[in-house]
């Protein structure tokens, strides 16, 4: 691996849905992507979108989050904004996606990964590590406690009861906000232990993110039927937020 290169390729896979409509609407495409955050700041990174539109890449120089007795904790996030062209009276979710990169965590270090899916670029109160909010989005996380020094392979599943929906309405752009967070964390403050993280291709594969969409007509009332909450593992919202989320400013807002 390249010191202080990434390769990141986002691959939407427009995949056959189970709910109701059995493939893809014809004519979707993806318009635009951006990307923001201390991940990937503007002249840090160049995106292009395939010509017929369905795939997107993204080539990031400096998204490596790296612990040191000097900064033992080192927080990155890069959101991506895609926008699609969806023909009206059509919704979608994701529901996979899949990431590899490099891991390097000391013994008394650990890095982790952190996922947050969404239609309108909300973001938890609290750190809820595979935790939905009844819709709005999907959070996942994924650590590596040291001694660890290899490639990685993180694949998420989401529930389609809980997953995040695009909103219906006569308007045929959405955009879904894909953000990642790396950390890099010494848990001995006083040591001299490094543990460092990073998106990039690895084995000569070019694809290190995957995601997958489903999708289906919406209600005749022009809306989603609101998802159902997980039977096996409720999670009513707590009464008191506890403390903020550890996340860093995007500057989005």
């Amino acid at each position: 691996m390249q010191r202080g290169f990434a390769h990141l390729l986002g691959l939407l896979l427009f995949i056959t849905s189970q709910l109701s409509e059995a493939q893809t609407p014809p004519g979707v495409r993806i318009q635009n992507i951006q990307a923001v955050g201390s991940g990937c700041p503007v002249g840090s990174y160049s995106a292009t979108i395939s010509p017929e539109g369905q795939t997107f890449s993204l080539l990031l120089d400096n998204f490596i989050a790296e612990s040191t007795m000097q900064n033992p904790i080192a927080r990155l996030m890069c959101e991506l904004k895609v926008s699609f062209w969806v023909p009206r009276g059509w919704t979608f979710a994701l529901l996979a996606a899949d990431y590899r990169g490099f891991a390097y965590a000391e013994r008394g270090s650990v890095v982790s990964h952190q996922a947050l899916y969404s239609f309108d670029g909300s973001k938890p109160r609290n750190e809820k590590p595979g935790y939905e909010n009844g819709g709005t989005y999907s959070f996942r996380k994924q650590d590596f406690n040291g001694p660890f020094n290899d490639n990685y392979y993180i694949h998420h599943d989401i529930d389609p009861r809980v997953a995040a929906w695009a909103p219906c309405s006569s308007n045929e752009s959405q955009t879904l906000f894909l953000t990642t967070f790396l950390m890099a964390r010494n848990l001995n403050t006083s040591s001299l232990i490094t543990s460092q993280i990073t998106l990039d291709s690895i084995d000569g594969q070019v694809q290190s993110q995957k995601y997958k969409l489903v999708w289906k007509t919406c209600s005749a009332s022009g809306g989603v039927r609101p998802p159902a909450p997980d039977p096996g593992n409720p999670r009513p919202a707590p009464p008191n937020p506890g403390r903020p989320p550890r996340f860093p400013d995007s500057g989005r807002r």
